[in-house]
Parts: C-alpha cells; sequence; structure tokens
C-alpha cells in the first residue's frame, strides 16, 4: 500500500519541486504549473496533428497554397509548445520587485517591499517567435481568400505590410519584456511605447484586411475579434508584471486563454478557410500603378522620340505630291 502511495505522488507534477522559486515572494505554485501543463498539453495536440496533415500534403501533392498554410499553424504551435514546457516547469524567470503593493504575503522571503515578484522572461521569447509567423498566415489568408484581388497583385505591397506589421510587433513585445524587468514606475514607459506600436500595426491591418482585400463574413468578424484580443496582452501586463494586482497563478491562466486563442483557434481557422476557399493568386514582382503625372512623362517621352531620332541628323524626306 505504501508503495502504492508513493508512485501515485511521484506521478502527480513535480516541477514546482524540482525547479523551485528562489529570492521571490510571489511565484507561481502547483496549480499554476497544472494550468500550464494543461496548455502545454493543447499545444503538443495541434503540433502532432498539423505535422500529420502537413507530411500527408507533402506525400500526396497537395497545392501549393495547402502547404505554404500548413506550415505557419505548425509552426506556431512547436513553439507554443517549447514555450509552455518552459513556463510550466518554472523555468526562464527573474525576480523584480514590484511597484506596488496590491499583492502582499504573509510573510516575505526577500524582506523587500513591494514584495519582489517572479517574472517570466521566457513567455516573451516565444511570442517574438510566434507572432510574425501569425502575421504571415494572417496576410496568407486575406490575400487568397477574397474575390478583390486582381492580376496586378503587388509583391512589393504585400511585403511592406508584413515588414511594418512584423517589425512593430516584435517593438510592442519587447517593449513589454523591458517594462517587466524595470522596477521602478518608468516601467510604463514602455508599455506606452508598446501601446503606440500597436495602434500603428493595426491600423495598417485595418487598412490591408478591410479596404485593400476587402474582408468580409465570418473571417472579417474573426480578425476583428483578434485585434481586440491582441490588447488584452497589454491588460494582461497591467494586472501582473506591471500593476502587481494578481497572483502569478491567475497571471498564468490569463495569459495562457489568450495564447489558446491568439496562436491556437485563430490559426487553426485560418488553415481551414485557407484550405478550403484560397486561390493561389499570381505573386509577380510589379511595382505600384503609376501616377497620373508618371503617364503623362512617359508619354511625353514616346512623343518627343521622333524628335530625337530627326535631331540626330536624319533628314526629312520633302512631300512632292502637290507639285
Amino acid at each position: 500500500m505504501d508503495s502504492v502511495t508513493y508512485l501515485l505522488k511521484r506521478s502527480g507534477n513535480e516541477a514546482i519541486r524540482v525547479n523551485p522559486p528562489h529570492d521571490v515572494d510571489l511565484h507561481i505554485t502547483k496549480r499554476g504549473s497544472d494550468w500550464l501543463w494543461a496548455a502545454f498539453a493543447c499545444f503538443g495536440f495541434l503540433m502532432v496533428i498539423y505535422i500529420f496533415l502537413f507530411f500527408l500534403a507533402e506525400i500526396r501533392k497537395s497545392k501549393k497554397l495547402t502547404k505554404y498554410a500548413l506550415a505557419a499553424p505548425l509552426l506556431i504551435s512547436m513553439f507554443e509548445f517549447f514555450g509552455y514546457f518552459i513556463y510550466a516547469s518554472n523555468l526562464g524567470w527573474t525576480p523584480i520587485r514590484a511597484e506596488f503593493h496590491h499583492v502582499t504575503v504573509d510573510r516575505s522571503i526577500t524582506g523587500e517591499s513591494p514584495a519582489v515578484r517572479q517574472v517570466f522572461y521566457s513567455k516573451y521569447v516565444v511570442w517574438v517567435l510566434s507572432w510574425p509567423v501569425l502575421l504571415f498566415l494572417l496576410e496568407l489568408t486575406s490575400s487568397t481568400t477574397t474575390s478583390s484581388i486582381q492580376d496586378d497583385f503587388s509583391t512589393f505591397d504585400m511585403i511592406h505590410s508584413l515588414i511594418v506589421q512584423i517589425v512593430g510587433t516584435i517593438f510592442w513585445v519587447v517593449s513589454l519584456l523591458i517594462g517587466g524587468l524595470i522596477r521602478s514606475s518608468y516601467k510604463w514607459g514602455p508599455w506606452t511605447f508598446g501601446c503606440v506600436s500597436m495602434l500603428v500595426v493595426q491600423g495598417l491591418q485595418c487598412k490591408r484586411f478591410f479596404f485593400d482585400f476587402k474582408l468580409r463574413g465570418f473571417t472579417a468578424i474573426m480578425v476583428l475579434l483578434s485585434m481586440m484580443v491582441t490588447w488584452l496582452y497589454f491588460i494582461a501586463w497591467g494586472v501582473s508584471e506591471g500593476g502587481n494586482k494578481i497572483q502569478p497563478d491567475s497571471e498564468a491562466v490569463f495569459y495562457g486563454v489568450i495564447d489558446l486563442c491568439m496562436f491556437g483557434i485563430l490559426p487553426a481557422y485560418l488553415l481551414f478557410v485557407t484550405n478550403q476557399y484560397g486561390e493561389l493568386p499570381s505573386f509577380g514582382v510589379k511595382y505600384p500603378h503609376l501616377g497620373h503625372h508618371d503617364e503623362e512623362n512617359q508619354n511625353e517621352g514616346k512623343d518627343s522620340e521622333p524628335n530625337s531620332i530627326r535631331a540626330s541628323g536624319e533628314t526629312a524626306v520633302p512631300d512632292n505630291s502637290s507639285s
């Protein structure tokens, strides 16, 4: 009987025991780690499905668009699977003294006031990897599932849009990371810069998705919802690393739910829509449309071509029809 009890105890979550927190007052507990392992299992399940579908598409020689679309959620699930393994294992963090006294402990370990909080920098690293792939998938779905795509589709517009979105998104992620590692009230400066960067990115996304690609229907609703859910990252930061309003266990649940929505549900939906309704447009190296002034210059150049030929020494033939 004792051996059975021992095995049952050993079969549980031992991440906190194996990797115990140190020099912090506020840290995740076994309950928070259990939730993180559940999120880890969800992303692992998605990763296995995407791996199977990816190699199935390779074997069956599916259309190129299917393989392009499958690669994105596969990479995202791999990144998140890895990230939640680190998070649930109570690794990839650093102790930072909180700015406010909102969350306190009965007995302080560090003796600091406010208390020292556990800040996980590992999740920000994973976001830097996952967000660019998700933005690519959003652009791919929008450009292949709408009927507004013309033959003169500009690859330069797509590259420009992706560069701005990716760099702007990485900027706000890094801003939240830097803000979380600052002890003083100056941490809200990077948070504000991140908000401004997010406004720029989402402004470009609105123009790109709803005016250029003219997204409509349920896909447009999903994109709008994803844009609103993205702001929950700033709220979660404000009540955890920033404002110290919730415990690290609640912080783990908050971030985990957002990640499952953004990197679990949304990529799966985009993959389904792209595979069912997407048609790969002709991606050519085409410059943007010439303006009216440029067209006039081109026409003037064509009109002046005979004059330049005559000016080079060519003699005009006289008209003798009147004689």
